[in-house]
């Protein structure tokens, strides 16, 4: 697992086998109430690409229709690069939300693409 420390948010990156599918994960975690909690989680998966709001807690997950969306890893970068601050508000977390720099990410997708590209063939 890579974990990547980018405008007050911990990204986390591994490669993941549940079930029948598997792919890159990137997990969102913050500091909330003096705890590490996971905000966002986006499941590259080969057979059901989605992501989660609030994975450990109220868990709303979205399926990713790849036809539409395309590309699960570049839909994630997407997200990462521009909506991180507000996918965390609509998550549950809108005080946290405030603290987090969105350019920061923006600036650093290239290392979140580095780590996915590592975590999918073992490096």
């Amino acid at each position: 697992m890579t974990e990547l420390e980018i405008g007050g948010v911990v990204l986390a990156i591994d490669y993941r086998r549940t079930g029948d599918d598997r792919g890159p994960s990137v997990k969102v975690f913050g500091d909330v109430d003096g705890e590490r909690v996971q905000l966002l989680r986006f499941d590259c998966f080969d057979a059901d690409p989605h992501y989660h709001y609030a994975p450990t807690g109220v868990n709303r997950m979205f399926h990713l229709d790849p036809l539409t969306m395309g590309c699960p890893v570049a839909f994630t970068l997407d997200q990462v690069r521009q909506n991180t601050q507000a996918m965390i508000a609509a998550a549950g977390f809108e005080a946290f939300a405030v603290g987090v720099d969105q350019a920061a990410r923006a600036e650093r997708v290239g290392d979140v693409q580095a780590a996915i590209d590592a975590e999918a063939t073992g490096d």
